[in-house]
C-alpha cells in the first residue's frame, strides 16, 4: 500500500498543485481573489477528477489522462485571459455553439502574448517536474499487488467523502446544487466556485437540461402575467409605422453637428437619451432590441424552435397586418440569422446575397461595404406606401478594425470624410477624443468617425425617402448603438481605463435615439428639454413602442419598461453577467463591486430590490424558452 501511495499518490498532488498554480493566476489575470470564495467545492472536484488517474495501472497513462485535464485548465486560462482582455468576457461551454462566428471575426491582434508566455513557463514547469518524477519514482517500474482492490477502496473512499459533503445540507454546497443556470452570473459564479467547479456544473446542466422544478419562482401557469402600465403617451402613436436601426458601435461622442448632421438631428429633433448604455455581443443586443428580452440560457440556435409570440415583429405582422422585414448585410448563417428571423416575425429577410447578388462578401479585415452603398439596397426593398411597416436594419461599416481596410480608407479620402474631419478639427468643430494619446489610436478614432459620417449620409437618405413618401410623420425611428468601440481597446483608452475596470460602466455608454415629429411636439408640451436623462438600455426600446402603439404587453417577460416610466431602471449584461445602472455596479444582484459617486443607503437598497425583481424576470424569461421549445 506504502508503494501505491507512493507513485500514485505523487501524480494526483502534482496534479492538485499545478491545477490551483492555473487558477491562481486566471483568477489574477481576471481580477478576482486569489482563489474560489467557496474554495472547498472547487477542491473537491479537483480532488476527484485527479483521482480518476488511479483507474489507470500505468502509470504513463496516469500522466497522460492528468496532462490532459491540465491542459483543458491551461485552456480554460488561455480563452478567458484573451475574452477577458478583448471584450471584458468570460467563457461558457454555451459560447461553443458560437464558434465559427469567433473564427470569422478573430484578429490576431486579439491575442495575449503574456498569457501565451505564462502557459509556456508553466507547461516547462510541469514537464520538468514530471520528468524528476519519472526518473525518481517511475523509472524502475514494480508491480503493484492488488493494484485494483486497492483503487476501489481509496476511489470509493474519495467518491463517498466528496458525496458526503455535497449532501450535508451545509448552505454553501446547498446553494450549488440547486444552482439553475450557473452562467446567469458567471463572473460572480466563477469566482466563488472556481474553474472546475464552474464548468464541471455548467456542463451537467447542459448535459442533463433543466426541468421545470429548477424555476423555482414559477407558479402553476406557464408564465405568470403582469400587464404593463401605459404611459401618458400611450397609443400616441398607434399604427405607426416602425423603422428600428441598430448601429454597429454607435458612441455619442462620435456625434457632431458638422460632421453628422443627421445623427445630431436626432439629438436635437427627436427624443434624445444621453444616458443610454448597452454592453452586449452584437446578436444579443439585435435581439433584445426585437423581443424586449434575451435569455441567459443558451439558445439553439441552429434550430429556433421557441415561441416568438411575444416579439414586435410577429404581434404587428400576425395582428396588425404591419409588412415586417429584416436587412443585414452579411451571410444569413451569421448567428444563424436566417433561422431566427422569421419564427420572430419577419415576413422579408434580406442578407448579403439579396442585396448584394453574385457579389463576394467582404471580409472581417475594415473593408465593409458601406453603409451608404448598402442602404440603397435596403431602399429598393422598403415599401413605404402599402400599410404600415416594421424595418429593422443591423448596420455594418462601423464595425471594427480601425486600422486595416486599405480599401475603405482610400474610399473615405475620394468621399472627403477624411477632408471634412480635417477641416472641422482647424475650425474647432471637431476634436479628436484621443488627440493627446499614441499616434495610432488618433488614426483609429478618425478611422471610425470617418466610418460614423458614412452612416450620418446613409441616415439622411432613408430620413428623405420618408419625407418624400410622406410618411415620416407617422413613423417612429429608433436608433440604438449594440455596443462600445473595443477594438484596439479604444474603449479603455477613451476612459483612460486598464481591463481590470470591468465595472466602470462610462465604458459602455452607447447611443439611443428615437425619432418622430409628432412625438418630440407632444413631449415638448410638458418638458423644456427634449433630452431624457433617466438611465436606460436597449431593453427600454421594445416596452416603449409597444407603449406609443398603444399595446398592452406582459411586462413579467421584458428587462425594461417604457422609457416614459417612472420606474428606475437597471441593466443586466449577458456579456459582464452583471447588473448596473449610472452610478452602482453588481456583479449578482446583491453585493456592489463599483460606486461611481456616492449614495444614500435607501438608494442601494433599491437597487438591490429592483436587481432582485431582474433576477426574477430572468428566471420567468429562461423558463419561457425553455419550455416553449418543447411546445413548438
Amino acid at each position: 500500500m506504502k508503494l501505491y501511495i507512493k507513485e500514485k499518490g505523487a501524480l494526483v498532488l502534482t496534479f492538485l498543485v499545478f491545477y490551483l498554480l492555473i487558477e491562481y493566476i486566471t483568477f489574477m489575470w481576471v481580477d478576482f481573489d486569489n482563489f474560489p470564495q467557496s474554495f472547498m467545492i472547487d477542491f473537491l472536484f479537483a480532488l476527484g477528477v485527479g483521482s480518476l488517474a488511479l483507474l489507470f495501472r500505468s502509470n504513463k497513462a496516469s500522466i497522460i489522462y492528468l496532462t490532459v485535464i491540465l491542459g483543458f485548465v491551461m485552456t480554460l486560462f488561455l480563452i478567458n485571459a484573451t475574452m477577458y482582455s478583448v471584450y471584458f468576457d468570460l467563457f461558457t461551454l454555451q459560447q461553443l455553439t458560437l464558434i465559427g462566428e469567433a473564427t470569422n471575426v478573430f484578429n490576431f491582434e486579439f491575442l495575449s502574448i503574456p498569457s501565451i508566455l505564462i502557459a509556456v513557463v508553466i507547461t516547462f514547469l510541469y514537464f520538468m517536474v514530471i520528468r524528476v518524477l519519472w526518473i525518481k519514482m517511475y523509472r524502475y517500474y514494480e508491480h503493484i499487488p492488488r493494484y485494483y482492490k486497492k483503487t476501489a477502496i481509496v476511489l470509493l473512499s474519495v467518491f463517498l467523502v466528496i458525496f458526503t459533503v455535497f449532501s450535508s445540507g451545509i448552505k454553501v454546497f446547498s446553494r450549488f446544487n440547486n444552482t439553475v443556470n450557473i452562467t446567469t452570473f458567471k463572473r460572480a459564479s466563477l469566482e466563488e466556485y472556481g474553474i472546475l467547479g464552474y464548468y464541471l456544473k455548467e456542463a451537467n446542466i447542459i448535459v442533463l437540461g433543466l426541468s421545470l422544478n429548477n424555476y423555482s419562482n414559477i407558479g402553476d401557469d406557464l408564465i405568470p402575467v403582469e400587464e404593463s402600465l401605459p404611459s401618458e403617451y400611450f397609443g400616441l402613436m398607434e399604427d405607426a409605422n416602425i423603422l428600428t436601426i441598430m448601429v454597429e458601435s454607435l458612441q455619442p461622442f462620435a456625434v457632431n453637428e458638422v460632421l453628422t448632421p443627421n445623427l445630431y438631428r436626432m439629438t436635437k429633433e427627436g427624443l434624445y437619451f444621453p444616458n443610454n448604455y448597452s454592453e452586449n455581443k452584437t446578436n444579443v443586443s439585435e435581439m433584445i432590441g426585437i423581443t424586449g428580452n434575451y435569455p441567459s440560457i443558451q439558445l439553439l440556435n441552429n434550430s429556433y424552435v421557441y415561441d416568438f409570440s411575444h416579439a414586435l415583429p410577429s404581434i404587428l405582422s400576425k395582428g396588425y397586418q404591419y409588412q415586417t422585414a429584416y436587412f443585414h448585410d452579411n451571410h444569413g448563417d451569421f448567428y444563424s440569422r436566417e433561422k431566427l428571423m422569421e419564427p420572430l416575425g419577419f415576413t422579408e429577410t434580406y442578407f448579403h446575397n439579396d442585396l448584394f447578388p453574385g457579389v463576394e462578401r467582404w471580409t472581417w479585415n475594415g473593408d465593409y461595404t458601406l453603409d451608404s452603398v448598402t442602404v440603397e439596397k435596403i431602399l429598393n426593398e422598403m415599401d413605404f406606401n402599402n400599410g404600415p411597416f416594421y424595418y429593422y436594419w443591423s448596420s455594418l461599416s462601423m464595425h471594427g478594425p480601425y486600422n486595416y481596410g486599405p480599401m475603405n480608407k482610400l474610399l473615405f479620402e475620394d468621399l472627403g470624410y477624411f477632408g471634412a474631419i480635417d477641416q472641422a478639427s482647424a475650425t474647432g468643430d471637431w476634436v479628436n477624443p484621443l488627440e493627446d494619446g499614441a499616434e495610432a489610436d488618433r488614426l483609429r478614432i478618425r478611422h471610425y468617425q470617418a466610418a460614423v459620417m458614412d452612416f450620418d449620409v446613409a441616415l439622411g437618405r432613408v430620413l428623405q425617402e420618408l419625407e418624400d413618401a410622406n410618411v415620416l410623420d407617422n413613423t417612429i425611428v429608433v436608433l440604438f448603438g449594440d455596443h462600445n468601440v473595443y477594438y484596439h481597446d479604444l474603449h479603455l483608452v477613451l476612459h483612460d481605463a486598464d481591463a481590470s475596470e470591468y465595472y466602470n460602466m462610462d465604458l459602455y455608454e452607447a447611443f439611443l435615439g428615437i425619432y418622430n415629429p409628432i412625438l418630440t411636439e407632444t413631449y415638448l408640451e410638458t418638458h423644456e428639454s427634449n433630452e431624457i436623462i433617466k438611465f436606460v438600455s436597449p431593453y427600454n426600446i421594445v416596452p416603449t413602442l409597444f407603449d406609443l402603439l398603444g399595446l398592452v404587453y406582459n411586462q413579467n417577460i421584458m428587462l425594461g419598461e417604457t422609457v416614459f416610466s417612472d420606474q428606475d431602471e437597471i441593466f443586466y449584461s449577458h456579456k459582464l453577467t452583471g447588473f448596473f445602472n449610472n452610478k452602482l455596479y453588481s456583479d449578482d444582484g446583491y453585493d456592489i463591486v463599483y460606486y461611481k459617486e456616492e449614495v444614500s443607503e435607501e438608494y442601494v437598497n433599491e437597487f438591490v430590490a429592483i436587481c432582485e425583481e431582474q433576477r426574477e424576470r430572468l428566471e420567468i424569461i429562461n423558463y419561457w424558452y425553455d419550455t416553449t421549445k418543447e411546445a413548438r
